[in-house]
């Protein structure tokens, strides 16, 4: 009922826009009638999801008065939750003339807005003035302002978006055209062995179950199916109403004999049913996948290999790398599934991956990544199975022009590797998504599909590895905030509490781990303890870590250890730069020092200088290493972007070899040691 009254408010308000409102016209200034605009937009905003209409409106309103501020904006932001994305940069700049404070994140939309029009040097320009904002804002915590790292991300996607244009594939892209593809969104294509039959999903009015409409104003979703006739694919038929229902229903996978055909439903958070196609051609009532596939979770997407004896398939299950990952198991011997394993890097990353598709090779998968070095949400890779050792090489992203600024996803190559189907947003589009066939180039091109598939090595039901962990301050067990977070500040495992002062954490990983244990709690000093966490086997292991609490001091603690230089610079003594943790972003507050170093270079053209990168214990060594390297180079970049000859500049990186301060604590301690110092050579 509610839904219904929303849908009819809707519709009130439509009609109002198009047949009251400009009536007005001779009564009212166009700045009046704008305002009613967006007085009416705001509210269908608020209460349905029908942005591409509402863009309309708010499009119309900051035409009929330019000075409108919040129509611009609202322009912008309705334009980035749709396909039009990069179209925003026009109303975000409108806004950020006449008001650059309007809100503290409009720089970072400008950026965004940029980033999806190509754009890729103005929009780093944009996304680096919001960095200095945010430095400049330390105790800014509004519900728009955008973390750095979130940020320095979108900086690295513009950096490789500019190098995946320099370098494009030579693929032949082509829409299927007006007889497949709707006005609507059309996506998700899967497809047979023999390329016979193509099932996808689609929001189309025609053939639709369900004639009302989803609170976006858009028709459900109800899958599609297309058979080719004499070498083309023809007209598409609704799948019928045992698949589909009355609201929402995807496909996400179909078995290489087109047989099996794998569903996607909001239920549970989001599960995969099955549905199957009997002698006479017709589908079953779809069933859920058991439990060692569905979860409390949400899992997305499914891909089975060529024997159908393994599953790919994307969730954000706890024990992953981060986000939604993708997961893999096995058939028993009784045709049911083993328990899934994380599929692990190089393929998952602390960014969320979907859309699986194992090629009917057997050994090259085909999946969606916002980690990688993609140009922007998700980009398409693939990677190969090696089985001489056992481990998948490291992912290629696919390129530009498959791959775009905004989601690319649900990759299906053929059998004989030749063609591959995807959906995307393109100038020749028909619609929001259209389905597009991309001729790959004979690089891209997998193995022979008729040689022996390599299949991954079958999982192992591996025993729990379960570390207890105990908090004690000077009177017993006490709770505290506890948390077990990878060294480099992704992944984890999750807390459960025993009893007081006591938790515990399990894993079923197959191989070791480096976790940090962070205990903290008010009034007493936080603890940040490595653990090595074993790799889990046939035999169940426990082992246990005790942690004492002590009453934090009010004063800062006396550290009899050499001081940091003084922060003011003097002479040919530039002070040390200074760096966020994991990060090789030096403080925008220390800027000041690098342009004294870069002074001092200018006016004694004979010195040189060596750049020291350090690094806390925390973390790999190997890893702290490399991040120290990086730190250096960083401020490297900076001074030979500023006219410095790199020739007279070296780096070294020291890890966290040469502390100058205690690693035990993080304030005048840890944060003292991610530093570059500055040694000048007469």
């Amino acid at each position: 009922m509610q839904f219904k009254t929303q849908v009819i408010r809707y519709l009130f308000a439509s009609f109002l826009v198009t047949a009251v409102l400009p009536s007005l016209a001779q009564d009212e200034s166009n700045e009046e009638i704008a305002q009613q605009y967006v007085e009416l937009a705001d509210q269908l905003y608020r209460e349905t999801k029908a942005y591409d209409d509402i863009r309309d409106i708010y499009v119309n309103a900051a035409l009929l008065d330019p000075n409108n501020i919040r129509a611009s904006y609202m322009s912008g932001i309705s334009m980035l939750e749709s396909v039009t994305k990069g179209a925003a940069e026009e109303y975000f700049m409108k806004v950020y003339e006449k008001d650059p404070e309007y809100t503290f994140d409009l720089l970072y939309k400008v950026a965004q807005s940029l980033h999806y029009g190509y754009k890729f040097d103005e929009a780093t320009q944009y996304y680096d003035r919001y960095l200095d904002k945010l430095a400049a804002n330390p105790d800014y915590l509004g519900s728009d302002m955008v973390d750095g790292l979130i940020v320095r991300r979108k900086i690295f996607e513009c950096e490789q978006g500019k190098i995946l244009m320099e370098f494009p594939e030579d693929v032949e892209i082509v829409n299927l055209g007006a007889d497949i593809n709707s006005k609507y969104y059309d996506y998700a294509p899967v497809v047979d062995a023999d390329e016979n039959i193509m099932i996808f999903t689609s929001r189309r009015k025609e053939q639709n179950l369900n004639e009302d409409v989803s609170d976006d104003n858009i028709p459900f979703e109800d899958i599609f199916v297309s058979k080719k006739v004499n070498g083309v694919w023809d007209y598409p038929d609704n799948i019928g109403n045992v698949v589909n229902t009355m609201y929402h229903d995807s496909n996400v996978g179909l078995s290489k004999d087109g047989k099996d055909l794998y569903i996607y439903k909001d239920e549970n958070n989001g599960d995969i049913y099955l549905s199957t196609m009997d002698e006479n051609g017709e589908w079953s009532y779809p069933e859920p996948l058991d439990r060692h596939i569905n979860t409390e979770f949400s899992e997305t997407s499914v891909s089975l290999s060529p024997d159908g004896n393994t599953i790919f398939f994307a969730s954000d299950r706890p024990g992953g790398e981060g986000g939604i990952d993708i997961w893999v198991s096995h058939r028993n011997a009784k045709g049911g599934w083993q328990k899934a394993t994380n599929i692990g890097a190089p393929i998952n990353t602390p960014f969320d991956e979907d859309g699986p598709f194992i090629g009917f090779d057997g050994k090259t998968l085909y999946f969606s990544s916002r980690g990688g070095n993609g140009m922007g949400g998700y980009d398409i890779y693939r990677v190969e199975y090696d089985s001489a050792s056992a481990v998948w090489n490291t992912p290629t992203n696919m390129g530009y022009p498959i791959n775009t600024p905004d989601d690319d996803i649900y990759f299906t190559p053929s059998k004989d590797g030749k063609r591959a189907y995807y959906a995307s947003v393109k100038e020749d589009g028909l619609g929001y998504t259209d389905l597009y066939m991309l001729k790959v180039p004979d690089e891209m091109k997998h193995d022979d599909p008729n040689a022996t598939p390599v299949a991954v090595v079958a999982s192992v039901e591996l025993a729990p590895v379960t570390l207890k962990v105990s908090i004690f301050n000077t009177d017993g067990l006490m709770d505290a905030v506890v948390s077990l977070r990878g060294v480099l500040g992704s992944g984890g495992l999750g807390a459960n509490k025993l009893s007081t002062g006591v938790y515990s954490f399990t894993s079923t990983e197959e191989k070791e781990n480096e976790y940090v244990l962070n205990v903290t709690q008010t009034g007493y000093e936080a603890q940040l303890i490595t653990v090595n966490y074993p790799g889990a086997g046939s035999e169940p292991i426990n082992f246990e870590q005790r942690v004492t609490l002590l009453k934090a001091k009010k004063d800062a603690p006396v550290i009899d250890i050499p001081k940091p230089i003084a922060r003011k610079a003097s002479g040919d003594k530039v002070r040390n730069v200074y760096f966020d943790f994991g990060s090789s972003y030096y403080h925008k507050k220390d800027a000041p020092y690098i342009e004294k170093a870069i002074e001092l270079m200018k006016q004694n053209p004979s010195i040189m200088l060596e750049l020291y990168g350090h690094s806390d214990y925390i973390g790999i060594e190997k890893y702290n290493k490399s991040l120290s390297i990086n730190r250096a180079d960083k401020v490297k970049s900076a001074m030979v972007k500023a006219g410095i000859d790199a020739g007279r500049i070296s780096i070294k990186g020291f890890g966290s070899d040469k502390p100058l301060a205690t690693n035990d604590q993080e304030k005048e301690g840890r944060e003292l040691n991610r530093r570059v110092e500055f040694r000048f050579i007469k």
